[in-house]
């Protein structure tokens, strides 16, 4: 199961945003819902944003790991075997998994 990024069931919370007159004027005209709109483009970017944080960590981790791998080797080498192809198998190359 997920951790939610954020309070779906949070208040919600008076702001003030300063937008183009015209825009608002015409929206209101049309029935748009300026603050669901709002709402909804600020959760894609901030869900962008949270890629962003999210693979800067993976690449982070990911560079600690190879790093650590090159001074000291794999910390379980016995492990790694299970998951390499014999060279002498006939099978390694049609294997889905390698």
């Amino acid at each position: 199961m997920r951790t939610p990024l954020y309070d779906h069931n949070a208040k919600r919370k008076t702001v003030s945003v300063t937008l183009n007159a015209d825009l608002v004027a015409r929206s209101i005209e049309r029935g748009i819902n300026i603050s669901r709109v709002a709402e909804t483009a600020l959760i894609a970017s901030f869900e962008a944003a949270e890629k962003v944080v999210i693979l800067d960590e993976i690449t982070a981790a990911t560079k600690f790991v190879d790093e650590y791998v090159t001074l000291h080797g794999h910390p379980f080498p016995e492990s790694t075997a299970m998951f390499m192809p014999e060279d002498d198998d006939p099978n390694a190359a049609a294997d889905d998994a390698a």
